[in-house]
């Protein structure tokens, strides 16, 4: 198959009642039939194959991979085993891509949540038409960045409609911009990895991705995606976000992000930031100018010990008394040593290669 500018990917488990209003949001964009889109089924028991495939009939550039069920990240990684592109990008099945940054306005919440929102063909049914909320150059204006800088990463933004709490929160770009490799520089965007909480609503170079052998991790129950991001971000020399581009999150109450037992959540938001720090600090630690960031790091990880250490195994929490330290670069002290050692344990015992 000749090789393509942009891979989509859309994991789906169960996912009938909303692949179709995926999969519509992608083919309303401009340029869609000249991008390469996989729906990696995983395991799914309703009819999600049988919408994907119907749809796929009308569109020659959708690719239907189906597998066992084996979660998110081996679906992730399947995908960008079959894919053909330049760049690839992934989007939750129960995401949307392409609206305005208007999703605060009390009318787009409403109607959004009355199923009122039609895009283009309108697979899922929807009432209404609300043009105004919609954009058609999602894909254009992140590749646009693509061809223009040096970029391996560019991020757009998101607009989250959390169906829990009838929450809205906004992470737009107020600026098209370009990190670069300076250590200065990628602390700045460093930190917008980690806050983005998502792999989605971005686009990254293939080579770069398989340069350095990223994939997601798959025995990571929460914030595998995250951990992508952000270890791509730290592999790439330059970064761009685009103003221009914004993704339409649906965060659900059976989500695991929203587990309703606590005790069960904490532990699993606990081992999961043991695991990306650990893995993050890992491949920080040889790195000499990125010492400062590295310490910064691995005091935010510190932070955290206390809580940690009731759900695990003392050696497999980050020190706590570290972050009290008051150097800006991390030394050879005996605190250091023995972080450096719970980070390879941690790496050992959680995240089995």
């Amino acid at each position: 198959m000749a090789k393509q500018e942009l891979s989509i990917i859309i994991p789906v488990f169960n996912g009938q009642d909303y692949i179709g209003r995926c999969l519509d949001s992608v083919l309303n964009q401009s340029g869609a039939q000249k991008h390469e889109i996989i729906v990696v089924n995983d395991g799914s028991t309703d009819n999600t194959g049988k919408i994907v495939s119907k749809i796929a009939k009308n569109n020659k550039n959708i690719k239907l991979i189906n597998q066992k069920n084996m979660g998110v990240s081996a679906a992730r990684n399947n995908g960008m085993r079959h894919s053909y592109g330049k760049y690839v990008t992934f989007i939750d099945a129960d995401d949307i891509v392409g609206v305005k940054a208007r999703a605060f306005e009390p009318a787009f919440y409403e109607e959004y949540l009355n199923g009122n929102l039609l895009i283009g063909n309108g697979y899922h049914y929807a009432k209404t038409i609300l043009p105004d909320w919609l954009t058609t150059n999602y894909f254009d204006n992140l590749l646009y960045a693509t061809r223009h800088t040096n970029a391996d990463v560019i991020f757009g933004g998101k607009v989250t409609v959390n169906f829990g709490n009838n929450h809205v929160m906004e992470h737009i770009y107020q600026n098209d911009y370009i990190y670069t490799s300076d250590p200065d520089e990628k602390t700045i965007i460093l930190n917008h990895a980690d806050i983005r909480e998502s792999a989605n609503f971005a686009i990254y170079n293939k080579n770069m991705l398989r340069k350095h052998k990223l994939n997601f991790i798959q025995n990571m129950q929460l914030d595998e995606d995250m951990l992508f991001c952000m270890l791509a971000v730290l592999y790439s020399d330059q970064v761009a976000t685009v103003k221009d581009a914004t993704y339409l999150y649906n965060r659900h109450e059976n989500t695991l992000s929203n587990i309703t037992d606590t005790t069960d959540k904490t532990k699993k938001f606990a081992l999961a930031t043991i695991q990306r720090y650990s893995v993050l600090l890992n491949e920080l630690k040889n790195k000499p100018k990125h010492a400062q960031m590295f310490n910064c790091w691995m005091k935010k990880f510190s932070r955290q010990g206390v809580k940690y250490a009731n759900l695990y195994p003392q050696e497999f929490a980050p020190h706590k008394c570290a972050f009290e330290c008051s150097k800006s670069v991390c030394g050879n002290c005996a605190v250091a040593r023995n972080m450096r050692m719970q980070i390879c344990e941690n790496i050992t015992n959680h995240i089995p290669r």
